[in-house]
């Protein structure tokens, strides 16, 4: 590996890296949020909303300018533009939440105006970066990044609109929630199966006309999920249902192309998997109930479920192989070491999947607690680097 390559690799892991502590320190506070509220009652908005826009934007945040570094073998972002983006998210994500939970509408504003900035940071970088790339097949992996980040964009100023007060329609909460939940993380999630599933297999990247097809769905979905906004609801419904199609296109493509292949790396491919299958089945059951004309509330248990047992299973599986990676020699120990004995962390994320659509949240906070115990014990436990990694 050439020095120039060495260094844009290693510069790539090091955004990683930080991100999994900012994702992994939000995690933390959700989940013992999300407990005090299951015993003691309570809104679940500030457990969702600190995992979502906290762990998950996070993640997102490192991870898609890793991929996008390391895939297209382009030079990395100048160093202000993702350290100004992470200080934004970090900062405007803190004062949401304090701002929603202490009915203080101008801290509200402020940081929801500060993650709309590092949102349009993070577009910026990834495009700075792929134009300076040797290698184009990774363009199309670019647009869902960019479709989702727009999604988000609008998503995020409309929940700015709502926890201050200025808006408080029933529909623009249900855009808010699509936009962020189906666009930002779902299309971010789609845009990066066609490359990740197959890294976990140790497998050249997967093509197929399907990601062309989702893309267009993709398309269309934040169209129509948008075009609620001052049409019927049902629109919004028939987002969430192409939305869905165009995911389980792509996975259903890139399953049936790995075959057993996959099952080298178990835990990161199961979890990864079963999170989209949870995805895709509430995009289904979400739009086709919004078709149907059956009001949703703000957090249905199928909603909480998608978060939980579906971006989480993502987020976890994909902390599973990316962690030893990021973290350096030896690798392949840890990673060894982060995918055995997978059955506890997968029965428990699907079972307090479960356990939300049937109506426990007790049962769910207990079973979460145990899956987040033992992913931690997994990241705690790996070997750390025996050179140095910079």
């Amino acid at each position: 590996m050439s020095s120039e390559r060495t260094r844009r690799v290693v510069g790539s892991h090091r955004l990683l890296r930080i991100a999994f502590v900012a994702s992994g320190t939000f995690a933390g506070v959700a989940a013992a949020w999300a407990a005090i509220v299951a015993l003691r009652g309570g809104a679940w908005w500030g457990p969702l909303h600190a995992f979502v826009i906290g762990a998950v934007l996070a993640s997102i945040s490192g991870a898609t300018q890793m991929f996008t570094i390391t895939w297209a073998n382009a030079p990395p972002p100048p160093r202000w533009m993702p350290i100004g983006q992470g200080s934004a998210l970090v900062a405007g994500t803190i004062a949401v939440l304090v701002g929603v939970t202490a009915s203080v509408p101008s801290l509200v504003w402020v940081g929801g105006s500060t993650i709309v900035a590092s949102l349009v940071l993070l577009a910026a970088s990834l495009v700075h970066v792929i134009r300076r790339s040797l290698l184009r097949r990774f363009d199309l992996s670019l647009r869902f990044y960019l479709l989702a980040l727009a999604c988000g964009i609008v998503g995020v100023t409309l929940g700015t609109l709502l926890g201050t007060g200025v808006a408080d329609l029933g529909v623009v909460r249900l855009v808010h929630l699509h936009l962020n939940l189906v666009g930002l993380v779902g299309f971010t999630i789609v845009g990066t199966l066609p490359t990740l599933l197959p890294t976990f297999a140790h497998h050249r990247m997967v093509s197929g006309r399907e990601a062309v097809a989702a893309w267009w769905g993709c398309v269309a979905a934040a169209g129509f999920i948008v075009a609620g906004l001052v049409g019927p609801v049902r629109l919004v419904g028939a987002g969430a249902v192409v939305a869905g199609t165009s995911g389980a296109v792509v996975l259903g493509g890139i399953v049936g192309r790995l075959g057993r292949r996959a099952l080298k790396e178990t835990l990161p491919y199961l979890q990864v998997t079963s999170g989209v299958v949870w995805l895709v089945a509430w995009t289904f059951a979400d739009g086709i109930g919004l078709l149907r004309g059956v009001p949703t509330g703000r957090f249905a248990p199928w909603t909480a479920a998608a978060v939980i047992a579906g971006v989480g299973q993502v987020l976890a599986g994909s902390i599973a192989y990316l962690a030893p990676v990021v973290l350096g020699p030896p690798i392949g120990d840890n990673l060894r070491r982060m995918g055995r004995s997978p059955a506890l962390p997968w029965t428990a994320a699907n079972v307090a999947g479960l356990a939300l659509v049937c109506g426990f949240p007790v049962v769910a906070a207990a079973v979460g607690a145990v899956w987040l115990g033992d992913l931690a014990r997994r990241v705690v436990g790996l070997r750390r680097p025996t050179r140095v990694v910079r």
